[in-house]
């Protein structure tokens, strides 16, 4: 103990003589202060020194640089993350923002799936916002990407509405936001949103949507007292609107026409317990079209036609249009006309006796007549990826038995069509189809020398139609060589027919998508290839612009979405 103290004592005098100041004696008292600062501004008192910089001097020991940050852009804040398939963070990395703002509105439904669900991933992924300001007098590139979402009927990308910036938004963003939202059936908050926002727009969009929430949401004083107040306003009055909110409240009116009809108005109607006018159901978009589908205070045969062109637009789901069509009850007798006739008068209530038939059939032979009807209906409508994918799950009871080898061609294209390259496998080997395998080679490559299939393939497409069989090797011929596959040794008699008039891009478009393949733009790539990709609202049949699509998509690391558009190309033709 005595000798801890000793050392305790040492270090107390070693750190005494550390502290003194310069010239004091050891052993004479000293006061130790902190020095005074002086306070800057006072007159007869130095000025301190100035602070230290911390960007340190050019050369200097330090070689630290504080670089300001920019500002965080959230216009591409997105629902999908690496786990649902989303584009990369850096999707937009080196691609100038007014080309996305330019291209961004040529998107337009179609009927392709693969182009739909690349649009999905594309419009709601989360990713850094590309370089650059939005344009002041311009619609922002987060009222674009709202503004397709709603314009394709993508009613899953409402959640995204609650992750995007709403400052300094338009009243057009405002307004496809409650839209989109009362398209995915979410009216607690599009009427929330209304509420909020009625009183910064003064003008008769908004006040009918506070009428519309109100008779939807049972407030019917209120919607009454709202309707009063706008007919006397004189001019501006809304015939149809005006009879959907009477007949909500009990006064039933006569509905003929619906003009405009968007999702809040075609709600109103089956609020209203009223059928959809022909005129609205024609000019009705997806979004409005899925908000009709999926009203359970709709019956469901009224449903039908509107589902089904959902599902074609990408808006509903497969699956979704199949349990519409499992809801239809037929009687016996309306069974056996469908399967002797192929069809009703009713086309969607035919095709849904067909699908529970398909589904519930006795016999393995009813089920394959009703298949057989569907999937000639589905080629005689321009449809048959979309009812492919309907009536896939269908095909799983089924065995690929030799009584069945005419039904196994259809079989196995309506299996390609789906994805399901396992199960459409045994009945193309059934079908002993040699141009199902080359479809089949498009999804997965298998085979070696593909030149000797496409040889083989010719006079089986010939034998089918001698019209469209040029056509159709020469797409096999660019797709295949577009995803690596060589077709060395092809017969060169048949793929060499004289040109023909060709629907192609604008060479801008063109040369665009493939420099931004070819320097890695993932974003820009797909962008580009979704508007090249499409002719109207159907996926293009043009060979040389698919092959093109096929490429930029693989260059980027999208093999599978490559493949599946190739497959869905193959099939579209006819192959």
């Amino acid at each position: 103990m005595r000798a801890f103290r000793a050392d305790l004592a040492a270090a107390a005098a070693l750190l005494l003589l550390l502290t003194l100041p310069a010239g004091a004696e050891v052993g004479a008292p000293t006061i130790l202060v902190p020095p005074i600062e002086p306070m800057p501004g006072i007159p007869g008192q130095p000025s301190p020194p100035p602070p230290r910089s911390f960007i340190p001097e050019p050369g200097s020991a330090d070689d630290i640089q504080a670089v300001p940050l920019a500002p965080i852009d959230p216009a591409w804040a997105g629902t999908l993350g690496p786990a649902d398939g989303s584009l990369p963070r850096s999707m937009w990395q080196g691609t100038p923002r007014d080309f996305i703002v330019a291209a961004l509105p040529l998107l337009q439904p179609n009927n392709s799936p693969a182009l739909q669900d690349l649009t999905r991933r594309l419009l709601l992924s989360d990713a850094a916002a590309p370089q650059g300001q939005d344009q002041p007098d311009a619609p922002s590139l987060t009222e674009l990407r709202v503004d397709r979402l709603l314009a394709l009927g993508r009613v899953d990308g409402a959640p995204i509405l609650d992750v995007l910036p709403h400052l300094n938004m338009s009243e057009t963003f405002d307004r496809d936001g409650v839209e989109l939202r009362v398209a995915a059936n979410d009216l607690t908050n599009a009427c929330g949103t209304v509420q909020a926002l009625v009183g910064r727009y003064h003008n008769a969009w908004w006040d009918r949507a506070t009428v519309a929430c109100q008779a939807l949401s049972g407030a019917y004083d209120q919607a009454a007292l709202g309707l009063s107040a706008m007919r006397e306003q004189k001019t501006g009055r809304d015939p149809a609107f005006e009879a959907l909110i009477d007949t909500i409240d009990g006064h039933r009116q006569k509905l003929d026409k619906l003009p405009d009809p968007t999702p809040l108005r075609v709600t109103l109607v089956a609020a209203a317990k009223l059928p959809l006018p022909p005129d609205a159901l024609a000019a009705a978009g997806p979004a409005a079209l899925v908000a009709w589908a999926t009203n359970d205070k709709v019956p469901v045969t009224q449903r039908l036609v509107a589902a089904e062109k959902a599902e074609i637009d990408g808006a509903l789901p497969p699956d979704a249009l199949g349990l519409l069509y499992a809801g239809i009850v037929a009687t016996p007798d309306e069974q056996s006309t469908v399967l002797k006739n192929g069809k009703l008068p009713d086309e969607a209530r035919g095709r849904a006796i067909l699908y529970s038939i398909a589904r519930t059939g006795i016999t393995q032979a009813q089920r394959v007549l009703a298949l057989n009807a569907l999937i000639a209906d589905a080629r005689r409508r321009n449809a048959f990826i979309a009812t492919a994918r309907v009536i896939a799950p269908l095909l799983a009871p089924l065995q690929p038995l030799p009584e069945l080898q005419t039904f196994a061609g259809d079989a196995a294209r309506v299996l390609l069509a789906a994805g399901n390259l396992d199960a459409a496998a045994p009945w193309i080997v059934l079908a002993q189809a040699v141009e199902l395998q080359l479809v089949a080679d498009l999804a997965h490559p298998s085979n070696d020398d593909i030149g000797q299939l496409l040889r083989a393939a010719a006079p089986r497409l010939t034998a089918r139609s001698a019209a469209n069989a040029p056509h159709q090797l020469d797409l096999l011929t660019a797709l295949l060589g577009a995803l690596g596959q060589g077709t060395g040794g092809v017969n060169w008699d048949t793929p060499l027919q004289p040109t023909h008039a060709a629907v192609l891009p604008p060479a801008a478009l063109w040369l665009d998508q493939q420099q931004a393949a070819q320097a890695g733009r993932i974003g820009e790539t797909v962008l580009a290839s979704l508007v090249i990709a499409a002719t109207g609202d159907h996926l293009s049949n043009e060979p040389v612009v698919l092959a093109r699509v096929v490429t930029g998509l693989n260059t980027i690391g999208l093999e599978g979405d490559a493949r599946r558009l190739a497959v869905e190309a193959a099939l579209a033709a006819g192959i």
